[in-house]
């Protein structure tokens, strides 16, 4: 009879489970129904998200039964957008999962009764107290047969006896009531103690995560403060490769300096050379000149001399023509007579004359350009010797410019060369300097951390005193620029040809040192990019924990990256607790408190670049500082964020909701979910 009515009881708690709601929701993603929890189980259909789908059953394990289109399967909760109903649905099987566990508990104590009292022990006793009544039976009846006067006093002894028994039988009955009272008084008291040690177990479990808390957070700053030692002494070491960069540069720019001085000189020694090939051919203009005027005035000469032939031939033509017609007046005067003798004679006489005034007119003007072309010739050569002279006078003029022109380079080869010397010698010093500064360096991280102080005085001493170095340096290097330049002024007063010279080398120069601080300038900014990129190349190929170590007491193990920045104002953080995995976001905005009850519950949405989306819900306690969200993340969807990178991520509080859209580390998920598997 008890067996058939715990057998009722089953049926009837499977028949209250296995009642079936209907609660209408959607698919938060895609994926695939399957027909039971069984693995491995058979997939029944594809489904996408936002599709609509009836809920009818929750099975446990965070999984539900569900009814898509004209399939019924099952499906875990991170495909599902939970809503209230489904949370009541939720609770009811956890309420009806405890009242079930009671009514086993009590069924597996009315059972043990049970066993109890059909033990053989029981049996055994219960027979052997047959067995003496019936000797007792048997014994009266002989007293019966032997003495029926004995019959009242027997019989009175049976009532006695009967009413003893009766009085057992009820104290029996009575001790099995008490022991039953006490029984069911041991097991409310072996129940309230289940219950104190379950919640001194919890309390217990609370103060061991505190203090485990407390002691992460005591390594967490331990560590940091070691991860703050650690970037001062890069930061130190970067100060050292930086101040030995700079005295490689600085001896690179000396030997730029004497690389430029040699080309100087070399310019200087071909304006020499082509100074000189100016006067070599100044000197052969004026020679080619002074040829090219004797020339002319041959020519000259020759056209004069040319001219006279002329002028004599055109004379003795003249006179042949005079003699023939005087021939010819003489043969005119023999016809004339004596008449015209006497006219002959006067003309002849007046032809003479005119003929001797023409010969005196003639040689005059040819004395008079004879006397030009002298004169022409003495001016030209008195020309050609002041220019010989000015010609001389510039190359001396030249010559002592260039002169002082070699001084002012060779003084200020000397002054850079003392300059460069100087630092030499200030660099030695800084290295030797540097040296003892890091055999220090190296005695006091051998220290511990209180000393950190001292280090960093020790440090800002050496920098300082570095500071004051290169202002010392820079102060000497303007006096000497200062010199220089007085020195190239004072050049420059004696010449503005040598000053416009010294200014465009000046100009040069200052553009040279622009162009190299330029060139500097890009260098360093080149390595501090390099250098960045490097540290951030480091921090995402590397592993950081805050916490990773096994935990005796739960029998798991535990992870938890370090913070990770995804934008100025949103850090990320990755914990294992055994094989449940949770992400932490935590944004410095204002959308209320992260909450994980069910009527307002925080969420986050995460979509990737490849159009896929992740919604994780806050299951962690009730964060109102910022914007706190903890959330756990299955392994479905692990799979799905190491597949692409991040594109957006959409955060619900209780007072608002905001989508950020500006990751920087959108690889995170990618490059550190393998550090906690």
């Amino acid at each position: 009879m008890k067996n058939l009515c715990l057998l009722i009881c089953i049926i009837l708690s499977f028949s209250a489970f296995s009642q079936d709601a209907e609660i209408a929701t959607k698919f938060s993603e895609n994926g695939t129904l399957y027909d039971s929890l069984d693995k491995p189980s058979k997939p029944l259909t594809q489904f996408k998200k936002d599709e609509n789908c009836i809920v009818i059953g929750y099975l446990g394990k965070d999984n539900y039964k569900v009814k898509y289109k004209e399939w019924v399967g099952v499906l875990s909760s991170d495909f599902l957008l939970i809503n209230d109903e489904m949370m009541d649905l939720y609770y009811d099987f956890q309420e009806k999962a405890r009242k079930k566990l009671i009514e086993e508990k009590e069924n597996r104590k009315k059972r043990l009764q049970e066993i109890i009292r059909n033990s053989p022990e029981e049996k055994a006793k219960r027979r052997k107290d047959s067995i003496a009544k019936a000797k007792v039976a048997e014994e009266k009846a002989q007293r019966k047969r032997d003495s029926i006067a004995k019959v009242k006093e027997i019989e009175r002894q049976r009532l006695a006896a009967e009413a003893l028994l009766r009085k057992q039988a009820e104290e029996k009955a009575q001790r099995k009531r008490d022991s039953i009272a006490k029984v069911k008084e041991i097991e409310r008291q072996r129940l309230a103690a289940e219950a104190l040690l379950r919640i001194q177990a919890e309390e217990k479990a609370q103060r061991e995560r505190d203090s485990i808390a407390k002691v992460k957070e005591i390594e967490r700053q331990r560590l940091a403060v070691e991860a703050l030692l650690r970037k001062q002494a890069e930061e130190k070491a970067q100060r050292e490769r930086d101040s030995i960069a700079k005295v490689k540069e600085i001896e690179r720019q000396r030997l730029a300096a004497e690389a430029l001085l040699r080309k100087q000189a070399e310019e200087k020694a071909q304006r020499e050379r082509d100074s000189i090939a100016k006067v070599k051919e100044i000197e052969r203009q004026r020679l080619a000149a002074e040829a090219l005027l004797r020339k002319q005035a041959e020519e000259k000469a020759q056209r004069e001399r040319d001219s006279i032939t002329r002028v004599k031939a055109m004379e003795r033509q003249r006179l042949a023509e005079e003699e023939f017609q005087r021939k010819k007046a003489a043969l005119r005067a023999l016809r004339i007579k004596d008449s015209i003798a006497k006219v002959e004679e006067d003309e002849k006489q007046r032809l003479t004359e005119e003929k001797a005034q023409r010969v005196r007119d003639s040689i005059a003007k040819v004395k008079e350009k004879e006397r030009q072309r002298l004169a022409e010739e003495e001016f030209q050569r008195k020309k050609a010797a002041l220019r010989a002279l000015r010609i001389k006078d510039s190359i001396s003029k030249v010559e002592e410019a260039e002169k002082q022109r070699l001084a002012a380079q060779a003084l200020l080869r000397k002054q850079i060369e003392e300059k460069a010397q100087r630092e030499r010698d200030s660099i030695a010093k800084a290295m030797e300097i540097e040296k003892q500064r890091l055999a220090e360096e190296e005695f006091q991280r051998k220290k511990l951390a209180l000393q950190a102080l001292r280090i960093k005085d020790s440090i800002s001493k050496v920098e300082e005193a570095e500071k004051q170095r290169l202002a010392a340096q820079e102060l000497q290097l303007k006096q000497a620029e200062a010199k220089a330049k007085r020195h190239r002024d004072s050049i420059a007063k004696a010449k503005p040809s040598e000053e416009q010279r010294l200014a465009t080398e000046a100009m040069l120069l200052k553009q040279a040192e622009e162009k190299a601080k330029r060139l500097l300038d890009s260098i360093a900014k080149v390595k501090e990019a390099q250098k960045l990129r490097l540290e951030k190349s480091e921090s995402r190929n590397t592993c950081n924990y805050l916490i990773n170590e096994y935990d005796e007491f739960y029998k798991e193990q535990l992870i938890r990256t370090e913070v990770y920045r995804l934008n100025k104002n949103l850090t990320v953080e990755l914990y294992r607790q055994g094989n449940k995995v949770n992400v932490f976001l935590n944004l410095s905005e204002n959308l209320g408190c992260a909450s994980y009850l069910t009527r307002n519950r925080s969420s986050v949405r995460i979509q990737l670049e490849n159009n896929q989306s992740i919604t994780l819900f806050h299951s962690w306690n009730i964060d109102c500082e910022d914007f706190n969200f903890k959330g756990t993340i299955s392994n479905s969807q692990m799979q799905k964020l190491e597949q692409s990178a991040i594109k957006s991520i959409y955060f619900k509080g209780t007072k608002g909701a905001k989508e950020v859209s500006d990751i920087e580390y959108r690889t995170f998920f990618i490059e550190k979910l393998k550090c906690i598997e």
